[in-house]
């Protein structure tokens, strides 16, 4: 993972997370809650830093569901909810952002084994025909007929 998706991840969670604390003794977003939020945007964070997209996902899947668990039950206002689910979007986005960065990397380097494996059969081919006609005498100039 590049620097910038790390410092794009870091960001994230710093985001997500001060969504969570900003006025934690609000009656907007109970210690529970919080604590079990905090914990699956510490999940996420991890797992995107170690450029493990899939577990990222899930991840901010599971905080999602707590997010709308949390609204239902009460225990999240509607203001912090938006709030959180902004920063969910905005993680969402990086985590496709670095999908598509590595499927370009992988695009551009089977490219590369692809070109080098035409050149090498090409060379294999060139070699195992021998020499080719404007290398040496053609067959049937300078024979001989024998009667």
């Amino acid at each position: 993972m590049n620097r910038r998706t790390r410092a794009s991840s870091a960001a994230v969670a710093v985001l997500v997370t001060a969504s969570l604390l900003g006025g934690c003794a609000a009656p907007d977003l109970t210690g529970d809650v919080a604590t079990r939020l905090q914990a699956d945007v510490l999940a996420v964070s991890r797992a995107s830093a170690g450029g493990n997209v899939p577990l990222a996902r899930t991840a901010l899947a599971t905080l999602t569901r707590h997010v709308a668990a949390a609204r239902r039950n009460g225990e999240l206002s509607v203001e912090r909810q938006d709030l959180i689910e902004s920063s969910i979007t905005e993680v969402s986005a990086d985590l496709t952002a670095l999908e598509r960065q590595r499927a370009q990397a992988q695009a551009a380097e089977q490219a590369r084994a692809d070109e080098a494996a035409a050149a090498a059969a090409a060379a294999a081919a060139e070699e195992q025909a021998g020499p080719t006609p404007k290398d040496g005498p053609s067959p049937g100039k300078h024979r001989k007929h024998k009667d």
